[in-house]
């Protein structure tokens, strides 16, 4: 039983303590060059049907920065505005 009660305590202390790491963790961007719709579907404002207009359109233009999504159909500039800082374009890391 006293083994039980010391287990316990150890637990509840083991598991208020913080977790700290030394690894920085970075926060996944969207690539809007080369991935797949159900990926462009987590953007903000981005749905399924955007998601395949966006497909569509980088078949034929690069996307070079999120700005270039004014040119697909339904996707304005408030929308472009929220995407710059979830998102890359191609293998460009900003």
């Amino acid at each position: 039983m006293i083994l039980l009660l010391f287990y316990t305590l150890y637990l509840a202390i083991a598991y208020t303590q913080p977790v700290t790491g030394g690894d920085e963790v970075m926060p996944y961007r969207v690539d809007l060059q080369n991935d797949p719709a159900y990926i462009l579907e987590l953007l903000p404002g981005i749905g399924p049907t955007r998601a395949l207009q966006i497909v569509e359109y980088r078949k034929s233009n690069a996307i070079t920065s999120p700005q270039d999504l004014v040119n697909v159909h339904g996707i304005g500039q408030k929308t472009v505005d929220e995407l710059w800082r979830l998102t890359i374009c191609g293998s460009d890391p900003e």
